[in-house]
């Protein structure tokens, strides 16, 4: 790798740098339930009948992609970007794994700034089925905020 490389850009050959990745109401998942999954597993159940869709390579749910803080998942210490910003639903059963994956993140000696936004008394996906109310609203304007926030200039 070149000196500044990322990861990514080397393996990948990609030509330009990430200021920020916003994740919305991201789907991590994994085999051990964490938080609310275990207090309800039948909901977990429904998601476990889901994976072999979403990844028939992983039976167990760990692959890294979608479980990045599975054992020998690559550090997320070497992430690309300066800044994070997660969003999570109180109602959504893949909440607490967006929680997990913030504190992760937080911990791992990565140098970048990493936020976290809960939407109370919503479920996942919510801001997609109605984008007038006050909270898919609120859910879009700090998007933008975060999108808009240390700009490049253009010269």
């Amino acid at each position: 790798m070149k000196v500044g490389e990322t990861q990514a850009q080397a393996q990948f050959g990609l030509k330009m740098g990430l200021l920020g990745v916003a994740l919305v109401h991201p789907f991590f998942w994994g085999s051990n339930p964490i938080g609310s999954e275990a207090q309800n597993p039948s909901r977990k159940a429904l998601v476990d009948r889901l994976w072999p869709f979403v990844c028939p390579a992983q039976p167990d749910n760990d692959d890294p992609w979608a479980n990045p803080v599975a054992e020998g998942a690559p550090s997320l210490a070497q992430l690309g970007c300066r800044r994070v910003l997660v969003f999570v639903a109180e109602k959504d059963i893949l909440r607490d794994r967006g929680w997990l994956f913030y504190e992760a993140l937080s911990r791992s000696g990565w140098m970048g700034v990493v936020e976290i936004e809960e939407t109370e008394g919503e479920d996942h996906g919510f801001h997609l089925y109605d984008l007038k109310c006050e909270k898919a609203k609120d859910l879009i304007k700090h998007l933008a905020d975060f999108f808009n926030r240390d700009m490049p200039t253009l010269i």
